[in-house]
């Protein structure tokens, strides 16, 4: 066999820790065998794909393996669990703050903008570059920030604006979401609602409702903060 990277040693050591087999991951990703064994057996990059680490680390994260450590086959690096100090552990009393510390680097775009585009499309593979994660997003293994192009949604968002999106959050009414969809474009929109058959988004400038067939739609991530820099 070829040698192959690091991270298809570690994919098929995460896997074997699951007791799944090859074809069971493979059914569950909705692939043939032989297009995921050539991750395991084959695949000499550096990083996994983004979209495969994370549904990997969704089915393995359910037979007892830690998500982060899947995600980080795709060069996601969270932070580790606070830890608390000595004497809080035991019980005492804290006697002086803990310092603070600046924020870290390891919270991958997502979304790169293409020229000439209203909107932006979903990496596919690699994180591009890395901005500083916000403290709501502290232990967040699949969180990500986006890039805001165009103005469809000032004044909430202005191109350039870094978006956090924290994939957990439940979609509600009114809230502010990225779409992705099945061609790999991106959207940053308002939701209004959905449907078995369609999604209905509101955008500010100029104002009007979307409605998109739900078969154009792969997924909606709740966006829960913005800023300037990264």
């Amino acid at each position: 066999m070829a040698d192959v990277s690091q991270t298809a040693r570690r994919l098929k050591a995460l896997r074997e820790e699951t007791g799944l087999s090859m074809r069971t991951v493979a059914d569950a990703l909705g692939w043939t065998l032989t297009r995921y064994q050539h991750y395991e057996d084959r695949y000499k990059r550096a990083y996994l794909p983004v979209e495969l680490a994370r549904d990997l680390a969704e089915l393995f994260g359910r037979h007892g393996v830690d998500p982060r450590l899947v995600l980080e086959l795709a060069g996601f690096h969270p932070p580790p669990p606070a830890r608390l100090p000595p004497a809080a552990r035991l019980g005492e009393a804290a006697v002086a703050a803990a310092p603070s510390h600046p924020a870290s680097r390891d919270l991958p775009v997502m979304g790169t903008v293409k020229g000439g585009s209203e909107g932006f499309y979903f990496n596919e593979g690699e994180p591009k570059e890395f901005v500083s994660r916000p403290s709501g997003l502290d232990g967040v293994a699949n969180a990500f920030a986006l890039y805001v192009d165009g103005d469809s949604m000032e004044p909430r968002y202005f191109a350039g604006e870094v978006l956090y999106v924290n994939p957990n959050r439940p979609i509600t009414r009114n809230c502010f979401v990225a779409v992705e969809l099945q061609d790999g474009q991106g959207m940053i929109k308002q939701f209004l609602r959905r449907s078995d058959d369609q999604l209905v988004l509101r955008q500010f400038n100029p104002p009007k409702d979307l409605r998109l067939p739900s078969r154009e739609v792969k997924r909606i991530y709740r966006i829960t903060g913005a800023s300037e820099g990264g």
